[in-house]
């Protein structure tokens, strides 16, 4: 895989992205995805399960189950995050090394100070469709609850929030305004499926 390193640029910037998100991994990232060695590493404290929607066929949704590095004072099951920073971010750069680092961050090209910078692949979420089953199991083991009642617990709550920031004239951070989008064009408006139920239908990432 191809890395996309530029310290100079990022130690300019400061970190823009590291600071709107932790960046995610992909499956080769691991030497195993079964759930034993899922927990241990999410028990480091370093990782969440996140994702995020997919829409499909125009008028159904569901949602893609994926490792991510763990924003700081997030959850263990982040799935509609509130943003970063990183936790792995401190003041001279990414605490990980490169061999360390989620394949996410390393396929970021850095373009433009203040970012945002360029994602040479957009489509990251979609390698982790095969392994949706065992995050949906962790969630569930960490959550008591079903993923997609997590889903709307989650975003119901954030969006009390946000509607409260729009009648103050509050201004919305990036995040806020992703999981809005989220909110209105997918998950309030459209069927959901099981990941299972899609994994050979035509997806389209939001």
């Amino acid at each position: 895989m191809e890395k996309y390193i530029n310290y100079a640029m990022c130690k300019k910037c400061g970190g823009a992205c590291c600071k709107q998100n932790g960046c995610v991994y992909l499956p080769k990232d691991f030497k195993s995805l079964e759930a034993s060695n899922i927990i241990k590493e999410l028990d480091k404290g370093k990782i969440s399960i996140s994702g995020q929607p997919v829409n499909f066929f125009a008028n159904s949704w569901t949602y893609i189950p994926y490792l991510r590095a763990r924003n700081k004072d997030a959850e263990i099951v982040d799935l509609i995050t509130d943003g970063g920073p990183c936790i792995n971010l401190t003041d001279s750069g990414c605490s990980l090394s490169e061999d360390m680092r989620p394949s996410g961050g390393l396929l970021v090209k850095p373009t433009k100070i203040g970012g945002p910078c360029e994602k040479m692949n957009k489509d990251l979420g979609m390698e982790w469709l095969e392994y949706s089953e065992v995050l949906e199991y962790l969630i569930k083991l960490y959550t008591n609850m079903n993923m997609i009642d997590v889903i709307v617990s989650q975003i119901s709550e954030k969006i009390v929030v946000i509607k409260k920031k729009i009648n103050n004239n509050i201004p919305l951070s990036e995040m806020e305004k992703l999981n809005m989008q989220w909110y209105y064009q997918v998950i309030a408006n459209k069927p959901y499926y099981e990941p299972d139920e899609v994994k050979n239908m035509s997806l389209i990432l939001y």
